[in-house]
């Protein structure tokens, strides 16, 4: 049984913060313990969900930046859509209701979704859920780089930036770049230049080692899932699978991978 509930609200969106309340209500009717969070301030304040059920109401950001807070990346995310694609999502609004008493007697799979971990140089720059992006410090300004597996250059060239993709992220700003969509069961990563200056084409490359992003150009930009924003120095990043996954409710029998393709491509 589920005893504590932290349900994550956009602002942005009356219906969200309306239901969000409805909700808060509704759990303590039931007895069960629960917090409402605004989304654009968990991250902000480096505040962390502590939680047996996190539900997201909002859009895919509201998702991304719920899962970075967790306490403990295990906690499950019920994702309710009030964005424009709700890609991660699992229920639409009118569907929450119905299935809340079900899902607080954790009457739901769990889908576990591969993460990857960034590193520069030896320091950890956070975990990746949908992709990271890489590029030159300023707009306009293109960045040189290499993608090296083992001893071996896979790649190089110049662009504008380079996103390297989790498969669920695959769907994502990396599908919009000319990238492919990759099934999230298979440990993959996928790396697709943007607007590069010279041919290349994007990668689909195996998880069962390390991947490094060579970088050439004097300072860069990283953003990771659109939360995570660092400024480096040249230096080299290192993209390997993570130890965590992503825990997800699921309360339908539709492949989400089908959904979130039907979504995209529509």
């Amino acid at each position: 049984m589920i005893k504590k509930v932290t349900i994550v609200y956009t602002p942005m969106k009356a219906k969200a913060v309306g239901m969000a309340s409805e909700l808060s209500k509704r759990l303590s009717d039931l007895g069960v313990e629960n917090e409402v969070l605004d989304s654009e301030r968990i991250m902000e304040i480096g505040s962390k969900i502590f939680a047996d059920l996190v539900i997201t109401l909002g859009g895919d950001g509201t998702i991304l930046r719920s899962i970075h807070s967790l306490a403990d990346h295990r906690t499950p995310i019920l994702g309710v859509n009030f964005g424009r694609g709700g890609y991660l999502a699992e229920l639409d609004p009118e569907e929450v209701h119905g299935v809340l008493d079900s899902v607080l007697k954790e009457n739901f799979e769990v889908e576990e979704v591969m993460k990857l971990s960034v590193y520069a140089e030896n320091r950890k720059l956070g975990d990746v859920v949908n992709e990271v992006y890489v590029s030159g410090e300023y707009i306009g300004k293109v960045v040189e780089f290499e993608i090296v597996r083992g001893s071996y250059a896979l790649l190089e060239g110049v662009a504008d930036g380079v996103i390297i993709a989790t498969p669920l992220g695959s769907t994502a700003y990396a599908m919009s770049a000319g990238g492919p969509a990759v099934d999230h069961k298979l440990n993959v990563v996928v790396v697709v230049p943007v607007c590069p200056l010279t041919r290349m084409s994007p990668l689909v490359l195996p998880v069962d080692g390390t991947i490094t992003l060579r970088l050439k150009a004097p300072r860069v930009h990283v953003l990771i899932d659109g939360q995570i924003r660092e400024i480096l120095d040249k230096e080299r990043l290192i993209i390997s699978k993570s130890e965590q996954t992503v825990r997800f409710v699921r309360v339908k029998r539709e492949c989400s991978f089908a959904r979130r393709l039907r979504k995209r491509l529509r």
